[in-house]
């Protein structure tokens, strides 16, 4: 079985910004691990929300899903909103 593991970063302009990790729709055998923000990991099963900066990992159970879920996790808007950040705010810690 041949796994492919990958990390996206979140852009200004990402699809996933504010949402909750687990709300994703991935393809078939596809699965988010977790993310990482601020220089720690934070799993999937805190269920956190997708902010600008973070990084989300995931793995493909099967070498022909990886570009499928790299294209889903990638996915923005048609409009770059700002080239900074989002309007989304991440909370302080």
């Amino acid at each position: 079985m041949a796994l492919g593991l990958i990390s996206v970063k979140i852009m200004s302009n990402s699809c996933h910004c504010g949402k909750a990790l687990t709300s994703l729709f991935l393809p078939e055998s596809c699965i988010v691990i977790g993310m990482i923000r601020n220089n720690q990991v934070i799993l999937a099963s805190a269920d956190p929300i997708i902010w600008y900066g973070d990084y989300l990992l995931a793995v493909a159970l099967s070498s022909a899903s990886v570009p499928m879920l790299n294209f889903v996790l990638n996915k923005k808007h048609p409009v770059h909103y700002s080239p900074k950040e989002c309007f989304i705010k991440k909370p302080t810690i």
